[in-house]
């Protein structure tokens, strides 16, 4: 090892000690890399701060009652709070842990990636919706973003710099949290001043606010969780969302990606078809089947025809379940890390396999319907 490698350095991002030992520990950096930048002159930050600045993820051997534990005891330290939600993931990104820790404190709700959106949905009908969704939530503290096309960036920020004091931003891993403030305070990166842990938060400012970034919550019960991170990078919503209409017989199996797959009826009227749209990233695959090899043999079609996975993947640690769920015009079935299904014509009788820790949910239309379909 060069002398380079002897001098004690801290990893600006979380505090930690860099070292080269023990790949998933804070302070990790490989060798070459550490060497090479410090050569370079460019900034050095430990893999897993790396990841979390430009990724938006906390890799390594944290797990979530970790970051919980964390959180809780970072957030008595605060009275003013940014709880940063992704509005194609909302029932995976509005967590009741993250509610339980926040409750009776000050709470501005940014709800980001509108652009996402259909084109169809205006941000005051979005904010209907979100209002009547969100505790204690009024159309004076939620606030719509896109950082992508910068859609209520300024509003946002106009009104952060009113403020005074200091702000501690919470959200789930992949919301967009850390590209929210990069374009709300072109900061950099700073340690903050907070001891006894190595996980870290990362300050910002804003005039007369400091507005205090948090690692992304690591969750289990979203799709998108059982992805490896190039997956859940190519899979993330990114442009409009992609959606489709479906009007299946009752021996039609459709797969929405490779781990979940769904079959439907009419609940009452065995003479029709049912009709949904199934919205979800570009980059998720729909395929409709009675093909009873295909069926039988889904894991053959990984990273192909059925994508996520993006490539082939061992599942035989992973244990699914079967869901049977009615869903009534007017409302969407919602699978975390994945998808919506808006019901045109129903009620529909859903069967549903997917692996047993992802979340369902039933939720009021976001997608308001625009026609009727005739009986046939």
């Amino acid at each position: 090892m060069s002398k380079a490698f002897q001098t004690i350095e801290k990893c600006p991002g979380c505090g930690s000690k860099i070292q080269h030992d023990k790949p998933g520990k804070p302070g990790f950096i490989p060798a070459d890399v550490y060497e090479r930048r410090l050569k370079e002159g460019k900034e050095i930050l430990c893999q897993r701060c790396f990841k979390l600045k430009h990724y938006g993820m906390l890799v390594g051997e944290v797990d979530e009652d970790e970051i919980i534990d964390f959180l809780r005891k970072t957030v008595t330290k605060f009275r003013n709070f940014m709880y940063v939600l992704d509005i194609f993931d909302f029932e995976g990104t509005y967590r009741p842990e993250i509610n339980e820790m926040i409750k009776d404190k000050n709470v501005i709700y940014v709800v980001n990636k509108f652009d996402i959106l259909p084109k169809s949905v205006s941000g005051a009908q979005l904010k209907k919706w979100l209002t009547d969704r969100i505790n204690n939530a009024n159309s004076d503290n939620i606030f719509i973003t896109s950082t992508k096309n910068e859609f209520g960036i300024s509003k946002l920020k106009k009104y952060l710099e009113n403020l005074r004091g200091e702000m501690l931003v919470l959200g789930v891993t992949n919301v967009g949290k850390s590209s929210l403030l990069k374009k709300l305070t072109n900061s950099k990166v700073t340690v903050s001043p907070y001891p006894g842990t190595t996980i870290g938060i990362v300050k910002h400012k804003l005039k007369n606010l400091k507005v205090y970034d948090t690692p992304g919550i690591i969750v289990n019960d979203r799709m998108i969780d059982l992805f490896d991170a190039e997956c859940q990078a190519k899979i993330l919503a990114k442009g409009e969302v992609n959606r489709k209409t479906f009007k299946p017989y009752p021996e039609e199996v459709i797969f929405i990606g490779g781990l979940c797959k769904i079959s439907a009826k009419m609940k009452n009227e065995e003479s029709l078809r049912p009709i949904f749209q199934i919205f979800a990233p570009e980059n998720v695959s729909f395929h409709k089947t009675k093909n009873k090899n295909f069926i039988d043999n889904f894991p053959k079609y990984f990273g192909k025809e059925l994508v996520p996975p993006c490539k082939k993947m061992d599942i035989s640690g992973l244990n699914f379940k079967n869901l049977s769920i009615e869903v009534n015009e007017g409302f969407e079935l919602s699978i975390p890390g994945l998808c919506w299904i808006n019901i045109k014509r129903g009620p529909v009788q859903f069967d549903v396999y997917l692996p047993e820790n992802v979340s369902v949910y039933i939720r009021p239309s976001l997608i308001q319907p625009k026609r009727k379909f005739k009986n046939s």
